[in-house]
């Protein structure tokens, strides 16, 4: 079974995939022309093989507003 870490910060996701067995790969993105300087949450969870996976990640807005 595979982890649900979708929208984990990358550090938290990362340890419970070690613990689950799971050695993973992490692949940042970004919008373009931007570069914010959040935490990282992970976007996509994707096994390419037995027990390995990539998660994409990338860095939430640090001062989002609601509204």
């Amino acid at each position: 079974m595979e982890p649900d870490v979708l929208a984990w910060r990358l550090p938290a996701a990362a340890e419970l995939c070690r613990q689950l067995g799971w050695e993973v790969e992490v692949v940042r993105t970004a919008p373009p022309g931007r570069k914010p300087g959040g935490p990282e949450r992970v976007l996509r969870f994707q096994a390419v093989a037995p027990r390995k996976a990539v998660l994409t990640v990338a860095c939430e807005e640090e001062n989002l507003k609601e509204g």
